[in-house]
């Protein structure tokens, strides 16, 4: 009897069709860089998180580069400078083929099919699985966060920009985010969040959607204290939305937090939001007596 789609899916293992052919369908691989480096493939209950420091820093380290650079070959020389940029060896190319070995193996650990050529080598040069279909979300953010900050329409955008906020989970492969290779595309991720949040919060105080404004600016502080414009856009919000002792509760604790971490005072901006927020609070205090 001929085995259903999903189970030729969920398995990647040859059956026989309808016509009577063999056919074989490999499972689609869904990778997230964003915080953890995580695989999962197609019939995995959870996704595997593996770590880019310790032992394994270099089989991982190689798979995540590898996975980037999917739709090129890269050639050995490339994955020897990225490795070991400094070190002398005496066989680089055999260390980086023990590597590779060590890398396919780990993937069978994990329950990859097909591990052995998942990681594939042709004429001296290495490819990320080109047979099957990689989801990176790092990828999606960016076709998403584009998408949103192009959109005219201000429903449409924020719908997606939310979308892309939700894979944005933290930055750019936060363990690895000081390696040469990294620090580029660490800082243009966030700069892409940042500028898409900034874009979101704008038109969902435009549209009165207070709520989603003080969500997307809380989640925004969560992964980034430091980025003290949306403190200012998440006070704004909160006044906006009749809850001026939050705003001052939210002033209280970012002050704390600058003064202690970083050593400086909140700006012009946060101390005029903290004005509004007491105004607004004592004002309608004395309002409410009068009434």
């Amino acid at each position: 009897m001929s085995r259903t789609a999903k189970e030729i899916e969920t398995t990647g293992l040859p059956c026989e069709a309808q016509n009577g052919e063999t056919i074989q369908v490999v499972p689609k691989i869904n990778v997230t860089m964003f915080g953890k480096f995580t695989l999962k493939q197609e019939g995995m209950e959870v996704p595997h998180a593996v770590s880019l420091t310790g032992r394994s820093r270099r089989l991982w380290t190689l798979t995540a580069y590898l996975i980037l650079n999917r739709n090129r070959g890269v050639s050995a020389q490339e994955l020897i400078d990225l490795l070991w940029p400094e070190a002398e060896n005496d066989n680089p190319l055999s260390t980086l083929q023990n590597n590779v070995s060590r890398a396919r193996a780990a993937l069978a650990e994990l329950g990859f099919t097909h591990a052995k050529v998942i990681i594939h080598n042709e004429k001296g040069y290495y490819r990320w699985a080109p047979d099957r279909e990689t989801q990176l979300d790092v990828e999606q953010f960016e076709t998403l966060a584009k998408a949103a900050l192009a959109e005219e329409d201000m429903e449409k955008s924020v719908a997606l920009a939310q979308e892309a906020v939700a894979l944005y989970t933290g930055d750019f492969l936060t363990e690895s985010a000081a390696e040469f290779w990294c620090i580029n595309l660490n800082t243009y991720y966030r700069s892409l969040y940042t500028r898409l949040c900034r874009a979101a919060v704008d038109r969902l105080l435009k549209l009165g959607r207070i709520t989603d404004a003080e969500k997307l600016c809380t989640g925004v502080i969560r992964l980034d204290p430091a980025a003290e414009e949306f403190s200012v856009f998440l006070m704004q919000a909160l006044i906006k939305n009749k809850s001026p002792k939050k705003a001052l509760e939210h002033y209280d604790y970012i002050a704390a937090l600058y003064r202690e971490v970083y050593g400086v005072s909140p700006s012009a901006e946060l101390e005029a939001q903290k004005a509004l927020a007491v105004q607004e609070l004592y004002g309608r205090g004395a309002r409410a007596r009068d009434e």
